[in-house]
């Protein structure tokens, strides 16, 4: 239970950082801009990037099932699935805190 909570609140996270990230990309790769053309250019790349990263998430509905049923078919349960997802979210945890959340990072939010 506690694997699929974690996996509910990075996604919420996950949604929450882009657009939060944009602002502050957008200020800096684009200086010229107005702080309504900020506003309106910051959106719409949020925009763009939420729906590919959506679009990169609906393949879990594929891919979960599918390692669960590799791993039963393999070990006799799914504990080798839950292992794997466990570890590509610690992955994902030291990636995002190296990037974005730590002092000094290169995208600081």
């Amino acid at each position: 239970m506690a694997l699929f909570f974690l996996t509910g609140v990075g996604n919420a996270s996950t949604f929450q950082m882009i657009p939060t990230i944009m602002r502050q990309q957008v200020g800096l790769l684009m200086p010229e801009l107005d702080a309504t053309a900020h506003l309106r250019q910051s959106e719409r790349e949020s925009a763009a990037i939420i729906a590919f990263t959506s679009a990169i998430a609906a393949y879990g509905a594929f891919f979960i099932p599918k390692a669960y049923g590799t791993s039963i078919a393999y070990t006799g349960g799914p504990d080798a699935a839950l292992w794997a997802f466990g570890i590509f979210y610690v992955i994902c945890l030291v990636i995002t805190w190296f990037f974005y959340t730590r002092k000094g990072a290169s995208v600081p939010c």
